[in-house]
């Protein structure tokens, strides 16, 4: 390998950002150079509204209100639901005496669809009743 100078060494290092700085975080250390792979994009988020007050209260919370009510009036009587952090995942968790169920979800589509599955195998008693959120009887 042929001799640098540190002028082309930073021509070098330029041209090497330039071509894969937008996939990999190029760094200089004590021993050398070290590239890192950059995590990968989420998505991106699309919203659509009818209206531009629809559109409004999307982009203010980050999600659909309407639909979270839905989740909430459809499993809130069972489940404690909430988002983590703005643009992060959605979070369930059930608490039946010592049992506590918790349900992750990237959107509050797919956290619909876990919780709908979450009810469908919840236990039942020896009549067939669901007996989620029920009390044992006292003996």
């Amino acid at each position: 390998m042929p001799e640098t100078t540190p002028g082309d060494d930073a021509a070098d290092l330029t041209a090497l950002l330039c071509d894969f700085g937008g996939l990999w975080t190029i760094t200089r250390t004590p021993n050398g150079y070290t590239a890192q792979r950059r995590r990968a994009p989420a998505p991106p988020v699309v919203f659509t509204a009818e209206t531009v007050g629809a559109l409004r209260a999307l982009l203010e919370h980050g999600y659909d209100t309407a639909k979270f009510a839905g989740v909430l009036r459809d499993f809130g009587s069972e489940w404690e639901i909430e988002r983590l952090d703005p643009g992060s995942a959605w979070v369930a968790v059930s608490r039946d005496g010592g049992h506590t169920r918790v349900i992750a979800a990237g959107d509050l589509d797919s956290l619909r669809a876990s919780l709908s599955r979450a009810l469908d195998d919840a236990p039942e008693d020896a009549t067939g009743r669901s007996v989620r959120g029920q009390r044992a009887p006292y003996a």
